[in-house]
């Protein structure tokens, strides 16, 4: 294993972040007071080195003025013998030796160094180093002018050289002092906090033990811990947290086994009902499904869990393109009736209802399918259709009877008296108006009805709801003034176009208003509301009238059923056949005493 993907102990951690600490404060300090030290040292140096440059240079003045070259000779000599005194050299204004200790022999002669230069050419005093080659050791140079008193010609120059040999040395062992003073401030620290990482890491490895153990699995876990500060705190909170995590583990196993419980309920509900129920997830596999549904869609013996349903049954099937449009639309579907072949010429009529399983967030997780077998009740339904549609002939049979008996009766009693009164001319002229009045009579109902049976002659193309609703009300304005009925017609939002037969709608519209101007005898108010519905129109006529009671409101659309002494009985029927036809719906609601609303439901045009 690398060494930098080894675990590093914690106490290791803190004695090397300690350790780097330490030794980076025990740098600056040593720094700071080296240079503090080194530059005390350098001024004391460059004072000493200045206070015998001043002094030689005192003692030398009445010597320069009077060229008494053998005095300074004595002096520099004299001067050199001082401690750490390398040389001493004494110009005159001329800038020439006037005396060199050790050197006797320069006296007279031009030295040209730089050093040289720079102490000649200073108006006061001025330090440098230099390196002395005679003796091989650094060397401050301190170079003071002689001036006279009260003038400010300068008559000469002293130059001392102070061995810098001393200084330095100090300097070293200064350092050294100081290293040696950090190295024990160092091994002291690294001490104090090897004793400080046991006493913090000790508790935080119990610590670390009793929560491994815990992720384990073993949770009678307890600390023990006075440290009397935050390590101990933290200790009483996993003590804590311990102790709840035993509570929700119980609390858990108890909702589990609620869980289990319930599971095993809802199988036994799934198991035990009588309509279908799969689910689906998002890519159109098949996850669930009951006994029912494996009994209906022929699934059992067949590997359909994680299956693509378009692997178990045909691309034509009516079952998959059902499904195909939920998933694609992303909508549901509500009582979708599917005729379902299972093989072997046995066909099932299923009832399919659709929704989507939504996740917490909404999100949508999969499809739920419940499929009731209604084939059966189709059975029976077309039972009661038949019985229904005898009945019906029967009614109709009885009302056509009915309404054909009185125009023959006319006819026949004129038939009978024709024999004996055919001399008379007011019994022919009679005769002649109301024989062919009772046949175009028979005639007209009998149109009626054959236009009721069969299928009517529509043209179809965009009309406006408006014009026809304003048709309607410029055809019984004047019915409806002398009926002391008010009409009111109203758009909600914009109204779109309909795909109709403009006369057809026309009619049936008339057959409502003419409907609700006879349920108001006393006068009224008739209002008609126009609407937007998802792209069709909806047409809602609500009048004040009588109203009906819910026997004679299932029996309006029926022919030749109606409430009046006048009439046949065939406009509502007719009415409804109309709606039909352009594949809306009707709908009729109605209170006795209060008024009856009609609402019709036009679809939009598919695209």
């Amino acid at each position: 294993m690398p060494w930098f993907t080894r675990k590093i102990r914690l106490k290791t951690r803190f004695m090397v972040a300690i350790g780097a600490i330490l030794f980076a404060l025990m740098v600056i300090i040593v720094l700071l007071v080296g240079n503090r030290s080194t530059r005390i040292i350098k001024q004391e140096v460059e004072a000493r080195g200045l206070a015998v440059a001043r002094s030689i240079a005192a003692v030398s003045t009445n010597a320069l003025v009077t060229y008494n070259y053998i005095t300074l000779e004595q002096n520099a000599e004299k001067a050199s013998q001082g401690s750490d005194i390398v040389y001493v050299i004494v110009l005159d204004k001329e800038e020439k030796v006037a005396a060199f200790s050790g050197h006797s022999g320069w006296q007279g002669n031009n030295l040209d160094d730089p050093v040289n230069k720079k102490a000649l050419d200073a108006k006061s005093p001025i330090i440098q180093s230099v390196f002395w080659q005679e003796t091989g050791e650094r060397v401050l140079d301190i170079g003071v002018p002689v001036f006279i008193p009260g003038s400010d010609r300068k008559w000469g120059t002293v130059r001392v050289g102070l061995s810098l040999e001393r200084m330095y040395w100090q300097i070293r062992r200064t350092q050294l002092v100081l290293l040696g003073i950090g190295a024990v401030a160092l091994l002291l620290g690294l001490a104090g906090a090897h004793v400080m990482a046991s006493r913090i890491t000790q508790p935080l490895g119990q610590l670390a033990n009793a929560t491994i153990a815990a992720a384990g699995g073993d949770l009678n876990q307890r600390l023990d811990i006075h440290t009397r500060d935050e390590v101990e705190d933290l200790a009483h909170s996993f003590n804590t947290m311990i102790r709840e995590i035993l509570d929700q583990r119980l609390q858990l196993e108890q909702r589990l086994d609620e869980i289990l419980e319930l599971k095993a309920y809802n199988d036994i509900v799934l198991a035990s009902m009588t309509n279908g129920l799969i689910t689906l997830d998002l890519e159109s596999r098949l996850v669930s499904a009951n006994g029912a549904a494996e009994s209906i869609l022929r699934l059992e013996g067949k590997h359909w869990q994680g299956t693509r349903f378009h692997e178990l049954w045909p691309e034509d099937n009516p079952f998959v393109r059902l499904l195909e449009k939920c998933l694609l639309n992303q909508t549901p579907c509500l009582n979708k009736e599917i005729l379902l072949d299972r093989g072997e010429g046995e066909q099932r009529t299923l009832m399919v209802n659709t929704s989507f399983l939504e996740a917490g967030r909404g999100g949508k997780i999969g499809l739920l399918v419940v499929l009731n077998d209604v084939t059966e009740v189709k059975a029976l339904e077309a039972r009661m259709r038949q019985t229904d549609r005898l009945a019906a002939l029967g009614t109709l049979s009885a009302g056509l009877a009915h309404e054909i008996r009185n125009p023959l009766s006319a006819i026949k009693t004129f038939v009978q008296l024709l024999p004996r009164k055919l001399s008379n001319p007011a019994f022919f002229d009679k005769f002649q108006t109301t024989v062919p009045r009772e046949l175009n009579r028979i005639n007209d109902l009998i149109e009626s009805l054959l236009e009721l049976a069969r299928p009517p002659k529509m043209e179809f193309r965009m009309i406006s709801v408006r014009g026809c609703l304003s048709q309607v009300e410029d055809l019984y304005r004047d019915k409806l003034e002398a009926a002391n009925i008010a009409l009111e017609i109203r758009e909600k939002d914009s109204v779109p176009e309909l795909w109709a037969d403009r006369e057809h709608l026309v009619r049936a519209i008339s057959n409502i208003v003419v409907n609700g101007c006879e349920a108001m005898p006393q006068g009224g108010k008739l209002t008609v509301i126009a609407e937007d519905l998802a792209g069709g129109v909806l047409l809602r006529f609500t009048d004040t009238g009588v109203g009906m009671d819910e026997a004679t409101k299932d029996k309006i659309f029926n022919p030749f059923f109606t409430t009046k002494d006048t009439g046949t009985g065939l406009g509502l029927a007719m009415t409804y056949k109309i709606i039909q036809e352009h594949g809306g719906e009707i709908e009729v609601d109605s209170v006795v005493g209060t008024g009856t609303t009609f609402v019709l439901k036009f679809p939009g045009v598919q695209g």
